[in-house]
């Protein structure tokens, strides 16, 4: 109970200033024993408060909650139930009667000594106490003086209670040695010296009795003296009687001024509270007449009038959003006044929407901004004036989407139908001067050329119709198609090839490009700052911060290659709702942007080929530009599609370039030299280069370069095995060192595989033909010593060769004979011009093949020697020409020509 009445004292009456006098467990009587605790308390200071406060445990913990509590003034009755037998039971009365059952008697009993003690101090015996035991009253009634005077005297006969033995005091004890000490410490006769000690103890009895009746005169004295002392104290005891009963009313009196002091404070209080309230309300809820007047009359169209409004419409905001009590509204001045502010609010927000919208409308339609299509610059018009003429209105709509969020959507819808008809207006404009520039038409020839775009997209088969460069372009439709035969040459800036560089359609490109992004990112940051798409994203940020800042992969697959285009994207933009409103609104602005710059990448496709190439380099670069230098979400998505399309028409451009490779065909009765399609693959790879020079999309070009060079080695190969005027040797021959030569000058670090197989290829082939037309100039001879040959692979020693009657040596010299160097010479001669006639002079490879000729002559000439000095030693036959001739007549050869 200790350990409780100690942790009630600190949690719940030390916070309050009250000291906790008495605690009882109890219970109510005739219902289920549920326990509670009883405390008697009263305030620190003046004028004292008493209470007494009812707890019950909580259900989880050792925490005591408080239930009720009753102010002790309101007790009317307390019953003891039974004065002369110990019993738990007693009822409280104050409006109603409540009965409790104590944990024990004895608890009882001091719980109500304690409820008399706090009655009889604090209010005079106001409470009527029934059936309360004679021992608790005459207790609590007990002077207090009393009660301490008798505490030490119950403790001294307690004390005296405490047991017979007595210790000897020191005197006692140093009397009793001295008395021993007299008999020599030998006591011989123990009885004799205890009937000895009984003599003298009665001596001294004897003398203390009659010096008690010498002094009982002193005592009568004393006594007298008691009985006076006795009167006095009396005398003293009434008088502070009166002292207390004259205190006690000044007591009273003064509890009772305590008690008007406090009910004065308390209504002094409560005035101060009162005006403090009514100083809030009228301070919070008034609102200037200037700032009401801004609200009816305010001038929205001048920058002074759009001030005064926000500086009203900020107070009007600070009144409407005052945390006003549940009492307050019930007044109703206070009433009166939130009328009058949703009455301001509902009148300037009417008029604001009027003047908002108005202005969106009058942009939307206004006619004034357009092409500059006379001076032939590409420029989109600037709608800068538009934003800072609706940018000072920010604050306005910020507290209209706070106010009416549903009215503000609407407006949103408003702006984005108005606006995106000027953009469809001049964006329409715009293109339809690119597609002047890129063709030289006429607005009335744009549907033809369209229409013919259109069947060329659908078919793919005119692209592969011919090899040559000139009927590459009769996919673009007949020259009726075009303005005139010069457009194409405007076109192609008077270049060759068909993998030429249109240098117009580059500019173009990217000057629709650079006109396109400041435009975009300025409307995004417009909508942005002007909707507040900021305070949406900064709100959804909070809650996806687990997310972090790392980024995802948005991967497109290309529906006509393998390829996948990976354009970066955050997380928070793909999730963000903010980012995602922003992107929908600029997608409902700029409804056929995406359309249009479809449409331009296909018209510059279908113009050049090569401008394919360009495009995915500069589309790439700008995508990577805007996703690295802001925000513009938008634009991203927008270019991202664009991107895709472009690397679409690069795979169509590639496919087309390596079906038109593979299908080639070369006339029989035409004299081949460098097939057509190995020159304009030197020309691609120059091209590709200069576009994708330093670019991070080499990675699609070499794909793209690793399928075009296999079909040119496939194609080469598939040409020279048909029936041409030209040797397939020399075709491939001359073809891969054509080849072999275009890739080291370009040193392209993927093709180095390609290069050695190239250069591979052209000296396997090149031995091939050296062999198959140099064959066997000294036939004869030949045929003779491949006799040999089969003679000694026979068994036949070298040296017993000569005993052969077939290949003796009379039958060498004869065929010897019939080799003069004048022949050997003539039949060089009729070789070269063979070989002159079936080398072409572009690839100039008539000496390399002439020398590699000479090497192979030379070297079946000393074979020759060799087997005539192993076959037939010490014969003295020689050849009729020696190996500086046959360098002479190959060097005389090549001089003559």
């Amino acid at each position: 109970m200790i350990a409780i009445r100690n942790q009630l004292q600190k949690d719940v009456f030390t916070p309050q200033e009250e000291r906790l006098l008495g605690l009882l467990f109890v219970w109510k009587a005739g219902k289920k024993r549920k326990n509670c605790i009883l405390c008697a308390a009263v305030s620190t200071d003046r004028p004292y408060q008493t209470s007494l406060v009812k707890f019950k445990k909580a259900d989880k913990g050792s925490v005591y909650k408080q239930v009720t509590w009753w102010s002790f003034e309101d007790l009317l009755l307390v019953d003891g139930k039974n004065p002369n037998k110990e019993a738990p039971e007693f009822d409280l009365q104050f409006d109603k009667v409540y009965r409790w059952i104590a944990s024990s008697s004895g608890e009882k009993n001091a719980f109500m000594s304690c409820l008399l003690k706090l009655n009889r101090r604090y209010l005079h015996n106001r409470i009527k106490f029934v059936n309360i035991s004679a021992h608790i009253l005459e207790e609590s009634h007990r002077p207090q003086v009393e009660q301490r005077v008798c505490e030490p005297i119950e403790e001294e006969e307690e004390e005296e209670e405490v047991g017979v033995y007595q210790e000897l005091t020191p005197k006692e004890a140093i009397d009793i040695e001295k008395l021993i000490e007299q008999f020599d410490q030998s006591i011989s006769n123990a009885e004799a010296f205890a009937e000895k000690m009984t003599k003298d103890l009665h001596v001294l009895d004897e003398e203390n009795i009659r010096s008690i009746i010498v002094s009982e005169k002193q005592v009568t004295e004393m006594m007298e003296l008691i009985d006076m002392g006795l009167v006095e104290v009396n005398h003293i005891e009434n008088t502070l009687q009166t002292y207390e009963e004259l205190l006690q009313s000044v007591k009273e009196q003064m509890d009772h001024i305590h008690q008007s002091n406090y009910l004065l404070q308390v209504i002094d209080s409560n005035q101060q509270k009162l005006l403090e309230q009514v100083t809030f309300l009228v301070h919070m809820l008034n609102i200037a007449e200037e700032h009401q007047h801004a609200l009816r009359n305010g001038d929205l169209s001048k920058p002074a009038g759009v001030q005064a409004c926000i500086a009203a419409v900020e107070a009007l905001n600070n009144c409407m959003n005052v945390k006003l009590l549940p009492g307050h509204r019930k007044m109703q001045s206070v009433a009166e006044q939130l009328i009058k502010c949703e009455s301001l609010r509902q009148h300037f927000e009417s008029r604001f929407i009027r003047h908002i919208n108005n202005m969106f409308v009058l942009q939307g339609a206004d006619q004034n901004i357009t092409l500059t299509q006379e001076s032939g610059d590409l420029i989109l018009p600037n709608h800068r004036f538009y934003h800072e003429e609706l940018l000072p209105y920010t604050p306005l709509m910020a507290w209209l989407k706070t106010s009416n969020p549903a009215i503000f959507t609407d407006l949103s819808k408003v702006y984005t139908d108005n606006i995106r008809k000027l953009y469809e207006r001049q964006i329409k404009e715009f293109f339809d001067l690119v597609k002047f520039k890129l063709t030289g038409t006429k607005e009335g020839m744009r549907f033809r050329i369209q229409e013919s775009f259109e069947k060329l997209t659908a078919s793919t088969s005119n692209l592969q119709k011919s090899l040559f460069r000139p009927s590459f372009y009769e996919h673009l439709g007949s020259e009726a198609d075009f303005a005139d035969r010069g457009m194409m040459d405007r076109v192609r800036d008077g270049q060759d090839g068909e993998w030429s560089i249109s240098t117009s359609c580059m500019q173009i490109t990217d000057q629709v490009l650079a006109e396109l992004e400041p435009m975009c990112i300025a409307e995004e940051e417009f909508i942005t700052k002007f909707f507040m798409m900021n305070e949406d994203r900064s709100s959804e940020t909070v809650q996806q911060e687990i997310l972090g800042s790392r980024s995802d992969t948005l991967i497109v697959v290309n529906e006509d290659s393998s390829e996948r285009i990976r354009i970066c994207r955050s997380v928070a933009e793909q999730e963000d709702p903010a980012l995602h409103s922003t992107r929908k609104m600029m997608s409902e602005i700029f409804s056929t942007l995406e359309a249009d710059l479809k449409g331009f990448v296909n018209l510059c496709d279908k113009i050049n080929p090569s401008n394919s190439l360009h495009l995915l380099v500069t589309v790439s670069q700008r995508a990577l530009t805007v996703q690295d230098g802001g925000p513009c979400s938008f634009l991203k998505s927008t270019l991202g599609n664009i991107l895709v399309q472009v690397k679409r028409n690069f795979d169509k451009c590639i496919y087309a370039f390596c079906k038109q490779i593979e299908e080639a065909k070369v006339p029989k009765k035409i004299r081949v030299v460098i097939l057509p399609f190995v020159v304009e693959f030197d020309e691609f790879l120059n091209v590709a280069e200069s576009i994708f020079k330093n670019t991070d999309r080499r990675g699609n070009l070499d794909k793209a370069y690793n399928k075009v060079i296999a079909a040119v080695f496939a194609s080469v190969k598939n040409i020279a095995s048909m029936n041409l005027k030209k040797p397939p040797d020399v075709v491939i021959m001359e073809n891969f060192h054509h080849i072999f030569c275009c890739l080291s000058k370009m040193k392209i670090i993927s093709l180095e595989d390609k290069k050695k197989e190239a250069y591979q290829q052209y000296t396997e082939h090149c031995n091939l033909y050296v062999t198959k037309y140099l064959g066997q100039p000294l036939e004869k001879l030949n045929n003779f010593f491949d006799g040999v040959k089969a003679r000694i692979s026979q068994g036949v020693k070298e040296d017993e060769v000569s005993y052969q009657l077939a290949f003796s040596k009379q039958e060498l010299r004869k065929v010897i004979e019939k080799y003069q160097g004048k022949e050997v010479k003539k039949a060089l001669e009729n070789l070269y011009k063979k070989v002159t006639k079936h080398l072409s002079e572009e690839e100039n490879l008539l000496q390399v093949v002439w020398r590699t000729m000479q090497g192979e002559f030379v070297r079946q000439y000393k074979e020759f020697e060799d087997m005539i000095a192993r076959c037939y030693p010490g014969s003295g036959i020689t050849m009729n020409f020696t190996v500086e001739d046959i360098l002479q007549y190959f060097s005389d050869i090549t001089k003559s020509n």
